[in-house]
């Protein structure tokens, strides 16, 4: 089982198209969704008792969301606690987008806006050489192009002293990062493809214009990106393999 710790809802456009963050993290891990509980702590949502979660979910994912972690809403704090408690299981957990921040502000870090700006579309990434023997993405660091789908304004400006930093791109400096082998941050979103990056980029047109984008060129630029979404499905083995050895 793994649990989907949704902390937000997608831009309506793509909400209409494909659903929510929960399906397309169920669909990129590729379990099925009795194998998935979720969990909308944005909606006030209790998570489950820690000792229960550890007794029963292989892997954790947090969700990307509109919200800002610098904001420290009551229910992202909430969430932190538990994940806190959680992470002294040594429960796999993957957190992406925001989710990444979430865990990065959790540990230490710092997470700030972006000075560069808003990262959206198609982005790519380069690896550190920690990531080459990495569990999650040693598979894809050797790789001679990684492209990523990206969404957000906040980043983090500063990696928690206890992680080790996986790899960056253009605009972010800790574009992954990993702590004690069961802890994943990725500011990129492996569970996107290009139809809803191109949702996101249509529903975000007027504020790319205000931006200085050109909206037309990012969504020309587009192109699939195999190597990352298959981290999702990667991690679930992962997951599934600790846990079962537990």
């Amino acid at each position: 089982m793994f649990l989907i710790i949704q902390t937000g809802e997608p831009v309506a456009q793509a909400a209409q198209q494909f659903g929510r963050f929960s399906q397309w993290f169920t669909t990129g891990m590729q379990v099925s969704e009795s194998q998935v509980s979720t969990v909308d702590v944005h909606l006030g949502q209790s998570l489950p008792e820690v000792s229960e979660a550890v007794d029963t979910y292989s892997g954790i994912v947090i969700t990307g969301s509109p919200a800002m972690v610098t904001n420290h809403d009551a229910w992202l704090l909430k969430t932190q606690q538990w994940l806190s408690q959680v992470f002294k299981h040594q429960v796999p957990t993957l957190g992406v987008c925001f989710g990444h921040q979430l865990l990065a502000d959790m540990l230490g870090g710092k997470v700030t806006y972006n000075s560069a700006g808003r990262n959206l579309g198609w982005s790519e990434m380069t690896f550190t050489a920690a990531a080459n023997d990495d569990p999650l993405l040693q598979n894809i660091a050797n790789q001679p192009r990684v492209g990523t789908f990206v969404s957000h304004l906040q980043h983090v400006k500063k990696l928690p002293q206890s992680t080790t930093l996986l790899g960056h791109c253009a605009l972010d400096q800790n574009h992954a990062f990993r702590a004690e082998d069961v802890l994943w941050g990725l500011q990129f979103h492996p569970e996107w493809d290009v139809a809803i990056t191109r949702a996101y980029l249509e529903a975000r047109h007027d504020d790319l214009l205000k931006e200085g984008f050109d909206p037309q060129l990012m969504l020309d630029q587009l192109q699939p990106c195999d190597a990352a979404h298959s981290l999702l499905a990667h991690f679930a083995e992962l997951a599934k393999g600790r846990f079962q050895a537990n």
